[in-house]
């Protein structure tokens, strides 16, 4: 395979990161600037994990990839990113910069060209009719597009993803505003979940209405319009909280996935961005087996 030049392959990374789907996404684009430029330096040995987050993500140096995964998180995210755009304005594009699983280096290709139909028949030379039928089928195919493409805007693909809500987490710390924590961890979850976009995650608008109610786990199921739902608790430990995580099967009403989560009381985020990620991955397990 020929390699492709360096200057192409920066102009498809300016070509994606200028778009609506990147331009926004401050992160994903600063991971995936980073591990294009990393490969193409031929430093895909430093592509670690550790690496990633302390460069990219500003961890400091007690970031330790087993308790934290957030480069996890975030390539993934990455790769659907990617996917969507060349399934859509990227379509065309002479080259591709993918992220391959199991790794952080990025991958660059040419897409293969799609053959010619064979000529069923030799035209004679300067026979009108060699361009008459070429042009036809162009007209037939546009046509076809055209109304391909109002269908699809008349009804929208219909989501198949897995579906959850996630209930207002319990907290129970000496000396916080308890709810006002509990409410703050809660919304933190949701959203790494909606960002990740694994899950079809209820709104925490929503989620809330059963904030201290005991009512049947099919009710509120019903209600949210959830096949699973996300319950925790958060209390003291030593100088750290620990989070005990659960997801319910509304189906059988029986806890099917239990997980601690130990962190800094201020570290919300990262501590909900490796609850939402396992959540994501009990959820996917559980409708995949």
């Amino acid at each position: 395979m020929t390699p492709i030049p360096e200057q192409h392959v920066r102009a498809e990374l300016d070509r994606i990161l200028a778009t609506k789907g990147f331009s926004s996404a401050g992160r994903l684009s600063k991971l995936l600037r980073y591990v294009v430029e990393k490969t193409l330096a031929g430093e895909t040995d430093q592509l670690k994990e550790y690496a990633v987050g302390v460069e990219v993500f500003e961890r400091d140096g007690n970031y330790d990839p087993r308790l934290d995964s957030i480069v996890r998180v975030e390539a993934g995210r990455l790769r659907n990113r990617l996917d969507q755009y060349y399934s859509g304005e990227g379509a065309g594009s002479p080259i591709r910069i993918n992220l391959p699983r199991g790794g952080y280096s990025a991958q660059f290709e040419r897409p293969e060209p799609i053959p010619a139909a064979p000529s069923s028949q030799v035209e004679p030379v300067g026979s009108s009719r060699g361009l008459w039928i070429p042009a036809v089928a162009l007209i037939a195919l546009i046509a076809a597009l055209v109304m391909w493409l109002g269908s699809r805007d008349r009804h929208p693909s219909r989501d198949t993803r897995p579906t959850a809500a996630v209930l207002m987490f319990e907290a129970n710390m000496i000396g916080g505003d308890n709810d006002n924590y509990g409410a703050h961890m809660t919304e933190a979850v949701t959203s790494e979940l909606a960002r990740m976009g694994t899950v079809s995650v209820a709104s925490t608008t929503s989620a809330l209405q059963f904030a201290g109610q005991r009512r049947p786990m099919s009710e509120i199921a019903a209600a949210l319009n959830s096949s699973y739902i996300v319950e925790a608790s958060i209390d003291d430990e030593a100088d750290q909280i620990l989070v005990v995580a659960r997801v319910v099967d509304a189906a059988t009403d029986r806890k099917m996935w239990v997980s601690d989560y130990r962190g800094a009381r201020e570290d919300v985020r990262g501590i909900a961005q490796r609850m939402a990620y396992d959540i994501s991955e009990a959820i996917l397990t559980r409708v995949n087996r």
